[in-house]
């Protein structure tokens, strides 16, 4: 029997697909589609985002010992960058969806 307590390592992002997808990783979801729909999307977007971020920083310290490695210190700074701008998109959606909820109520945005 094993005595090692069960953890599970985050499955592998393709490097490929992570370079076929590196320019939509910066770029806000289709503004057009439901606020629920959009704040899913983005909920999942910074899921993946995570996991590449956690799986590209293992890859370049693992680099270092093995000499070994498809990501760069340039990818970890796009993969940040996409989560920020990710985490700015996600919360505008948020105020919108605030916003229309609080307008079918009555609440008007005062300038002040």
């Amino acid at each position: 029997m094993n005595d090692r307590p069960f953890t599970q390592e985050p499955s592998e992002i393709s490097y490929e697909l992570y370079k076929e997808l590196v320019d939509e990783l910066l770029t806000p979801i289709e503004h057009s589609l439901d606020l629920n729909v959009r704040y899913e999307l983005y909920l999942s977007k910074i899921v993946y985002l995570e996991n590449l971020q956690t799986q590209c920083f293992r890859s370049l310290n693992r680099s270092r010992q093995q000499k070994k490695n498809k990501f760069s210190g340039e990818d970890l700074t796009i993969i940040r960058d996409a989560i920020a701008s990710t985490h700015k998109f996600m919360r505008e959606t948020i105020l919108e969806a605030l916003e229309l909820r609080l307008s079918k109520i009555g609440f008007q945005r005062q300038s002040v």
